[in-house]
């Protein structure tokens, strides 16, 4: 998810690059109100800085992920059963974000609907495939078909909605937290650091165990026009989990390059009695696109944060057979 997530920081950055001017409320809402007809001329600063931005974000990647790592031919790698299958959701969720915000920059350049979707459907799998074509040559990793298929259900999530409703109804979102590792002793708190990092950016880009993706649907958008339900409240379902030190055990081996299956007895170090476990979550959620404003700058604002989950009250069911309330979880 780390890596797809490095993209998807690129993407966000779009924004600051395409619609750089700022000298007023005024300019900025004009600026950002969509062209009713096409437009050239924004059409073409958008594949511009789709090129620029991809070509940087994947020199960018290679070389802070595959640099130091050994390439081979290419190969096919199943790792669907690593990390109770979490990183799958970053795959889902990153695609998803990634269609969305480009859809809604080729509208912006006035594309008509259909072909804005499927225009931005594409670019958001593009982008997430190189991905998998580095893993492809990567000795350490390889092409996961789990993770495409992730790709595409995320990309498939957003253009589908926008065939059926025109809009997003159902939406994928993401929160994370801080875990504590200080009640483990070094040798875990070690671990931790070295897989998930020791800053706060790093912590909540890198540990799944902090993390949570929701399905947040909103309620009023499948009822009549007039209906008192509020129209930007909705209701989020999400998955997280809980005690992983790695993807398929606790269990690894002083030599990170070596797998716990490879590495000596003697030298395994066994954390087996840390539980790993799954959780899910039902909470409430706000729908910022349904938070109408005079101003296309704020709405495009509230467009960006609509993909992160609000901090709100929680019931936890977990794999513990434990029922949870969270007075306030993000």
């Amino acid at each position: 998810m780390k890596k797809t997530i490095l993209i998807s920081l690129i993407i966000i950055n779009f924004i600051q690059n395409i619609f750089a001017q700022n000298d007023s409320t005024g300019f900025l809402d004009k600026l950002f109100t969509p062209s009713e007809t096409f437009n050239k001329q924004r059409f073409y600063s958008v594949l511009g800085t789709e090129a620029v931005l991809y070509s940087s974000a994947t020199v960018l990647l290679y070389q802070y992920w595959y640099k130091d790592y050994p390439s081979t031919k290419f190969h096919f790698f199943n790792d669907n059963g690593e990390w109770m299958q979490y990183d799958k959701l970053g795959h889902v969720y990153t695609t998803y974000f990634e269609t969305n915000i480009t859809t809604g920059f080729y509208k912006w350049a006035g594309v008509k609907d259909e072909n804005a979707y499927w225009a931005g459907a594409v670019t958001g799998s593009i982008l997430q495939l190189t991905i998998e074509v580095f893993d492809g040559f990567s000795e350490k990793w390889g092409f996961s078909p789990g993770d495409f298929a992730a790709n595409t259900l995320g990309a498939g999530l957003s253009v589908g909605q926008n065939y059926l409703w025109d809009e997003q109804r159902i939406r994928i979102k993401f929160s994370s937290h801080f875990t504590d590792y200080s009640q483990y002793d070094t040798t875990v708190q070690n671990r931790a650091a070295n897989l998930f990092g020791t800053s706060g950016p790093e912590k909540v880009l890198k540990d799944y165990n902090g993390q949570t993706t929701w399905l947040s649907v909103n309620p009023s958008m499948f009822m009549k026009e007039d209906t008192k339900f509020p129209k930007w409240l909705m209701i989020s379902g999400g998955y997280s989990v809980e005690g992983l030190l790695g993807g398929y055990e606790n269990k690894w081996c002083p030599d990170p390059n070596m797998k716990p299956e490879d590495c000596p007895p003697e030298l395994l170090i066994d954390y087996s009695n840390i539980e790993r476990y799954r959780q899910f979550y039902l909470s409430v959620d706000v729908d910022f696109s349904q938070i109408k404003t005079n101003s296309e700058f704020l709405n495009a604002i509230f467009g960006v944060i609509n993909i992160v989950k609000i901090p709100a009250p929680a019931l936890e069911f977990n794999g513990n057979g434990e029922v949870k309330f969270k007075p306030l979880y993000f």
